[in-house]
């Protein structure tokens, strides 16, 4: 037996081998929660974003209408506006989330019922001014809802 042989030994190519996978798994795991954590933050924002751009859409037809309506249908909300020739038209502005606990002037919403709004309370903006608590949920992923609380105003009149 030689004491001055070079090389490594079994043991220290184990140890060395156990060292290194405990490190990869480490990484690894810490890759797949960041990953995870991104994607649900971003579906969150998504949201988030989806229903400012509502309000904001909202908020506009509420400046410019004497009078409309809001239709929540399945999934899909919409603003529809009669002129006063009687010619109506509709837009979508939100579709493919669960509006369930949307309130509006405290009349709790069906999104399963496409009554509109305005024949539950009416929404005449130069008479009064309209509370509103968005209420969306993915549906893709339930657990991520939004609630936007806000009111809509615009410079009551007191003409009809």
């Amino acid at each position: 037996m030689r004491l001055n042989q070079k090389g490594v030994t079994l043991v220290e190519l184990l140890a060395a081998l156990a060292l290194v996978s405990t490190i990869a798994v480490i990484a690894w795991t810490a890759l797949t929660i960041g990953f995870k954590h991104t994607a649900v933050e971003t579906g969150k924002t998504r949201l988030q974003q989806e229903a400012n751009f509502i309000i904001t859409k909202l908020a506009n037809e509420h400046r410019k209408n004497h009078s409309y309506s809001l239709i929540f249908e399945g999934n899909q909300l919409k603003i529809e506006k009669c002129s006063a020739a009687g010619a109506c038209t509709s837009e979508n502005v939100g579709s493919q989330y669960d509006y369930t606990g949307t309130v509006i002037n405290g009349t709790a919403v069906d999104s399963h019922d496409s009554t509109p709004i305005d024949q539950i309370n009416g929404l005449e903006p130069k008479k009064s001014n309209t509370t509103v608590v968005l209420k969306m949920a993915d549906l893709n992923n339930e657990k991520n809802t939004v609630t936007v609380k806000t009111t809509l105003t615009r410079i009551i009149t007191s003409s009809n």
